[in-house]
């Protein structure tokens, strides 16, 4: 059998998907990994695919010689969102066990669930089937781009701070662990302060908190990025596309400074006059996180969606954010 990898399309990559629930002061954490699979039977014999056989293995982490192996799981509906990332993990289809005939290809998603969502940032982390590594060429650089995309402060390119608090009051620095701001923007920081915020408060608060974290990382691919103006209200569309015409995705534009074009070193928000863009080699990551906290009669309610594009030297070329806050009452 001939394994290619990747994730949510034909394409080598690292995604990562977390979700925390907590009520009162116990806790629930899972934290999944997730690969895109194609396998092909080259042999003249019908094969026996057995998703026993795949196995990801993990340095632990307190980084000894020791291996961690994870076995696919089969946790349901990971995350019942409609975040962009977590609803088309949702979306794909999943593989079982199944024979290959001669010439036959395979495509699907495999689940894995981890115990730490560091463990993917370990340069260990590798996949086999049975005893066989299954390659990844595109391993460190998905790994260098999802680290600078999620190390970098998002502010610079967005002009607007990080943190919503009181009413749309915004900060760019952590709020009160007592006061549970809602974040406009993602980035590590950002998620690792609602982390603590987690760990902290609510075993005072008596309250309930879910938080959703799902990663797509897409790359090696030679893009085109442009623009259309459509409909009686000349509303605005970004399209992303590859060297073959496939779409990566589009999103609508609302407002201009939901998007940030990197020119001549400076970030400048989205203008009707950009013009189209050829990213050779670029590495797109989707980013989505969700958050509600509160009481059942009073909830919070947060959802945070971004795509940035690197170019070949992981230099962030264009950056989009959408979020949304509710309150219900």
């Amino acid at each position: 059998m001939v394994f290619k990898k990747g994730f949510l399309g034909k394409s080598n990559g690292i995604p990562y998907i977390r979700s925390k629930e907590i009520l009162i002061s116990d806790m629930v954490e899972n934290n999944y990994v997730i690969y895109h699979l194609s396998i092909k039977n080259n042999d003249t014999n019908t094969l026996n695919f057995s998703m026993i056989g795949l196995q990801l293995h993990a340095r632990n982490q307190a980084f000894t010689p020791e291996n961690q192996v994870f076995t696919p799981a089969n946790p349901g509906i990971i995350i019942p969102l409609s975040s962009w990332v977590i609803s088309e993990i949702e979306e794909e289809n999943r593989l079982n066990d199944t024979l290959l005939y001669p010439d036959q290809t395979l495509e699907g998603i495999v689940i894995f669930q981890v115990d730490n969502y560091t463990t993917l940032f370990d340069r260990s982390f590798s996949l086999k089937y049975n005893t066989t590594p299954i390659p990844s060429t595109s391993f460190e650089k998905s790994l260098g781009a999802l680290t600078v995309a999620e190390q970098f402060d998002y502010s610079i390119a967005f002009d607007t701070p990080p943190y919503d608090i009181h009413g749309g009051n915004r900060s760019y620095y952590p709020i009160p662990v007592d006061y549970y701001g809602r974040a406009n923007w993602v980035n590590r920081t950002v998620i690792e302060y609602y982390n603590r915020f987690t760990e902290r408060s609510i075993p005072e608060q008596k309250q309930k908190l879910e938080i959703a974290y799902a990663v797509k990382v897409i790359p090696e691919k030679d893009v085109t990025v442009f623009h259309t103006s459509e409909g009686k209200y000349k509303s605005t569309k970004l399209y992303v596309v590859d060297n073959n015409g496939e779409e990566m995705f589009n999103r609508s534009i609302f407002y201009p400074d939901e998007v940030a074009i990197l020119d001549y070193q400076t970030y400048r928000p989205f203008s009707e006059n950009m013009p189209q863009m050829f990213i050779p080699q670029a590495t797109i990551v989707h980013l989505s996180y969700y958050s509600r906290y509160g009481w059942p009669q009073s909830m919070l309610f947060t959802y945070n969606n971004q795509d940035i594009i690197l170019d070949e030297q992981r230099n962030i070329t264009l950056a989009r954010y959408n979020d949304f806050k509710a309150h219900s009452m």
